[in-house]
């Protein structure tokens, strides 16, 4: 039997996320669990690898340590919703269909290719945008700039390409005329993404994942990432206000306790802030 985490969940989530209107120099932040976040920036609400259907082994069973927070069929405030790469806890058709279907005027951002999987399922290709790294995309009052991610093998220099050249996996840079936000995607940390990150910066806060990686994980097919020491060094190496850890808590198997990147970042960081988010919280980010 599954535990509810949330602090908050279900409609009251859903009305909070819709009546948001932060103003000009501020941001809401909503943890949705994994690598998943809520973001309202002047107006504009942006989902980020947000999962709201169960997550089944072989046996059938749900794998999530917690459930959803809503289903994907409820009718919600979503103006884009992002991904960062095509993993079933970051991109799912079981999530988007649904709720492309409930809400049609939310806008699908993805890798460039993996359009191919929404629009196989359904998706208008007229909702459907295509990112590539370093070309900047339009939503609404918000620039949305793709940036490489470095995932799927243990340890790499290079970012893995389709046979068109483009970038299978992402980060993205969200920013208006007076904040900037990094949601990394599933990466490890280079020096080719210190420097990209130091050119786009300054950012207001970035999310980082900190479930590491380890011999065992790798063995048995779970691709990790950042370690929380390794999320802790990038934000001491780039210029970042606010960091938020994530990537910690959904999959049996693939945890982190981030009382371990709090350690870290209060040793070695302690000019800089953090936040760790309760499920379903609401974070205001005031500049």
């Amino acid at each position: 039997m599954k535990t509810n985490r949330w602090y908050k969940s279900g409609k009251s989530l859903l009305k909070e996320i819709a009546g948001s209107a932060p103003d000009t120099n501020t941001m809401y932040i909503w943890y949705m669990g994994q690598h998943g976040f809520v973001i309202n920036l002047e107006g504009t609400v942006i989902y980020i690898d947000v999962i709201l259907n169960p997550l089944c082994g072989k046996d059938g069973k749900d794998r999530r340590n917690y459930p959803p927070p809503f289903g994907p069929d409820a009718i919600q405030r979503a103006d884009y919703y992002i991904c960062t790469h095509n993993h079933s806890d970051h991109l799912n058709l079981q999530t988007i269909v649904p709720l492309a279907k409930a809400n049609p005027g939310t806008k699908f951002i993805v890798p460039k290719p993996w359009v191919r999987l929404l629009a196989g399922a359904g998706i208008e290709k007229a909702r459907i945008m295509g990112a590539c790294a370093q070309q900047p995309l339009e939503a609404g009052k918000i620039e949305i700039l793709p940036v490489p991610a470095f995932h799927t093998r243990y340890i790499q220099d290079e970012g893995v390409k389709d046979k068109n050249g483009d970038y299978t996996d992402l980060g993205y840079v969200i920013r208006t005329g007076a904040l900037s936000v990094y949601h990394s995607g599933d990466t490890w940390i280079n020096p080719e993404l210190v420097s990209v990150l130091k050119e786009l910066g300054p950012f207001n806060a970035a999310m980082l994942p900190v479930n590491g990686a380890d011999w065992e994980r790798t063995a048995r097919g779970c691709i990790g990432n950042v370690s929380a020491m390794d999320a802790v060094k990038l934000a001491m190496e780039v210029p970042v206000d606010l960091v938020i850890p994530s990537h910690y808590d959904m999959m049996p198997g693939n945890t982190e306790n981030p009382a371990y990147f709090a350690d870290c970042f209060y040793r070695l960081c302690p000019q800089k802030r953090f936040h760790i988010c309760a499920l379903g919280e609401r974070f205001i980010y005031m500049k």
